[in-house]
Order: structure tokens, then sequence, then C-alpha cells
């Protein structure tokens, strides 16, 4: 017989994606991968640690973020022991992946709710979360935390952007913070590489800089 070498917290973090099938379409087919490296790319990455709920054992790991200007989302996290979950999104269908283990999850439309891998980039983003359990907490210098309030659920850590364009189109009723919060940059950085008062360089239509990027995580 196999040995089982899941956790009690890794067994639970499977069996999650196992409830996304069955409340999923699970007729839909494999949605194929998609290409990082084509243009219109934000990526990030760092560590994250994940919980099931406040007193489980937490799980640590490698975390990236990709999200695109078309709405398109991947999120990856690599646990240091344990199957990889991968989730990808569209503006109408989503899908979660446990590589090794032979656990799809696929559906139509919005995101499921339960899932933290298909809501973390909304969140990341600022989307408002009035409507779901999950809120984002942000304190400057110090991690984030993205957790279920009903279940207890989370998610905490830190992001360094890998890979973005070198220019921003300022696009109508945009705020800066929502641009910084797009490419995961600062305010002071984004204001270090546009010169002046925010009002000459910040218009709808204008290309404003974009501050350089971190080295990729090896």
């Amino acid at each position: 017989m196999k040995p089982n070498c899941l956790g009690p917290t890794l067994k639970l973090l499977v069996a999650t994606v196992v409830l996304m099938t069955l409340v999923g379409c699970s007729s839909l087919p494999p949605q194929p991968a998609m290409n990082l490296s084509e243009p219109g790319w934000v990526v990030r990455e760092g560590q994250a640690v994940w919980k099931s709920k406040p007193d489980a054992l937490g799980i640590s790991g490698r975390l990236l973020v990709a999200m695109h200007w078309n709405g398109c989302n991947v999120v990856q996290f690599t646990p240091t022991n344990g199957p990889v979950v991968s989730a990808q999104s569209t503006t109408n269908a989503w899908q979660v992946q446990f590589a090794g283990q032979n656990k799809l999850s696929t559906g139509r439309g919005k995101a499921p709710e339960r899932s933290v891998w298909l809501q973390l980039p909304g969140a990341l983003l600022g989307n408002s979360a009035e409507e779901t359990d999950w809120i984002m907490t942000r304190e400057r210098g110090v991690p984030w935390r993205f957790k279920n309030d009903l279940t207890g659920e989370s998610l905490e850590g830190a992001l360094k952007t890998t890979r973005s364009p070198a220019k921003h189109r300022v696009q109508p009723d945009e705020h800066i913070i929502r641009v910084v919060r797009r490419y995961g940059i600062s305010v002071e950085a984004l204001r270090a590489v546009n010169p002046g008062r925010d009002l000459d360089w910040f218009r709808i239509g204008n290309e404003i800089n974009l501050p350089a990027v971190a080295a990729p995580l090896p």
C-alpha cells in the first residue's frame, strides 16, 4: 500500500479542491496554461503561509500571483513539502489544480468565493469585499493578511513585483492607489519616476512611468 505522506492540514487543502469539484462544473475540459511571457502581465513573487483555520499548523511556501489587464489571473502556491496548487481564472471561467494529486476543479462564470487562491488577485487589487467573507489587511512594513471571516482560513505573505511593463496608461476614473496596487509598488516609488505634481502627470490618457522591478526568484 502506498503511504499517505500528507499531513492533516495538507489533506484539508486537497479536500477543499475536491469539494470545489463537486460544486463546480466538472464537465469542463482543463484550461490551457496561460503564457506569462506575453505582454500585459504583471507578475509578483514571494513567500506566504496558508492556514486552514486559526489554530491550524501553517504551511509555508513560495507564492506567485500574475494578473493581466484583460482580467486573466494566475496564482501558484508551492509548499515546502506538499502538492503545488495552481489556480487560474478569466472573466468567465476558473480552474484550480493540484500537481501530482490528479485533483482538478473547473467551472464557468464567477470564481467560487470559497477558494482563497481564486479570490486573492482581486483582493490585491483592492476590489470591494462587501459581498464576500474575505478581508484583506495591509499595514506598511508587515506582510499582508487575507482571511475568511467566516471559516478562519487565512493566507499571509509578502510579494515583490518581478515583471511589469515600463509604462501605464491612465484610465478613466482611475486613482493612483488603484495603479500602485495593480503593479505592487508604493505611491512614493511611482512619484519618484514621474516628477512634478500629481495633477501634472496623472491624467486620463497619459502614459506614466513605472519603477523598475525586482529580479525574479530563482
